[in-house]
């Protein structure tokens, strides 16, 4: 992309891959990330282990056993 003198360019993206466990992030800021639309409820689910419910709140007892299976899987 050409960008000329007086011009400017912006790119935003989803952000970069982060670091730590992502089974151990506060499930409280997933749902903010989702809220937020940075990351979808599937994807809270699949990446974070984090279960969504009725209003987009935080299925404490679901999100647990979700993140038990996913820490036995080697």
């Amino acid at each position: 992309m050409r960008v000329m003198a007086g011009e400017r360019f912006a790119c935003v993206g989803p952000a970069g891959g982060g670091y730590g466990d992502p089974l151990r992030r506060d499930p409280g800021r997933v749902r903010e990330d989702v809220a937020d639309g940075l990351i979808t409820a599937d994807a809270a689910r699949r990446d974070y282990g984090v279960a969504l419910g009725e209003g987009g709140l935080v299925d404490e007892a679901e999100t647990a056993q979700l993140r038990s299976a996913m820490r036995a899987v080697p």
